[in-house]
C-alpha cells in the first residue's frame, strides 16, 4: 500500500469527543497544579478534584500521576496491528512510525493549551523535565523495538545493515519532527490535528539541511 492509499481518519463521534474532553481536563488540571504547587506536591486526589472526576476515571486514562503531568508513555498495539500500520508505508519507515505513535495514543489530536502550559512547566521545573525525559525514553524504546522486529521481518525494506541502528535513528528523527511541529501546534487553541502533510513537510526540510 502506498502512503497515499491510507484512508483519512473518520470524524470523531460524540463518545470520542467526550473522552478527549475528559483527557484534556485531566492533563490541564495536572499541569496547572504542577506549575502552582511544584511537581512533587501534586497528588492524584488533587488532580481528580480539580478536574471533577473520580479516581477510577483518572486511572482509566492514565496509569500514573506523572503521565498526566508530563505526558504518557505510549504502549504499542499487538504486533500484528503494529506491523499493519508500518506496512502502510513500507518505503518510508519514519512515516510509518509517526502513524504508529498516534495509533498507540488512540487519536491524532494535540491540545495546544496543554502543550503550552507543559512547555512552561518543563522550562521552570527540573523534576518535570526529568519525568518527561523518562517517559520519552520509554516510548522511544517501545517504538524502536517494534520497528526492529518489522525490519527483520521485512528485510527488503531496510536501508541500513543493522535493523537496530535504523530503527533507533528513525525513531529519533520522528521525535525531532514532532518537536518541530509542537512549536506550530502551540500557536493554536484547543485541540489541533497532527497532520501527515505537516510531518512530510518537515521531513523535507530535514532533507534540505542534510543535503
Amino acid at each position: 500500500m502506498s502512503t497515499h492509499e491510507v484512508p483519512k481518519p473518520k470524524p470523531e463521534g460524540l463518545r470520542a469527543r467526550k473522552r478527549r474532553a475528559t483527557e484534556n481536563a485531566i492533563e490541564s488540571s495536572a499541569v496547572g497544579l504542577a506549575l502552582e504547587l511544584g511537581v512533587e506536591n501534586v497528588t492524584v486526589e488533587a488532580i481528580c478534584e480539580k478536574a471533577d472526576i473520580s479516581r477510577s476515571t483518572f486511572f482509566n486514562y492514565f496509569p500514573a500521576r506523572d503521565y498526566a503531568i508530563v505526558g504518557r508513555s505510549i504502549g504499542i498495539p499487538e504486533s500484528r496491528d503494529a506491523f499493519s500500520i508500518l506496512d502502510s508505508s513500507p518505503d518510508n519507515l519514519s512515516l510509518g512510525i509517526f502513524r504508529l505513535l498516534f495509533a498507540a495514543i488512540g487519536h491524532n489530536q494535540v491540545n495546544a493549551d496543554v502543550a503550552r502550559t507543559r512547555a512552561q512547566l518543563l522550562a521552570e521545573q527540573p523534576e518535570a523535565m526529568r519525568l518527561a525525559l523518562s517517559a520519552l525514553l520509554e516510548s522511544s524504546s517501545h517504538l524502536a523495538t517494534c520497528a526492529i522486529a518489522w525490519l527483520k521481518a521485512n528485510p527488503e525494506h531496510a536501508r541500513l545493515e543493522s535493523a537496530e541502528r535504523e530503527a533507533t535513528l528513525t525513531v529519533t528523527l520522528v521525535y525531532g519532527v514532532i518537536a518541530a511541529q509542537m512549536s506550530e501546534w502551540m500557536l493554536g487553541t484547543g485541540d489541533v490535528t497532527a497532520e501527515e502533510d505537516d510531518f512530510l513537510r518537515i521531513m523535507q526540510e530535514y532533507g534540505v539541511l542534510i543535503a
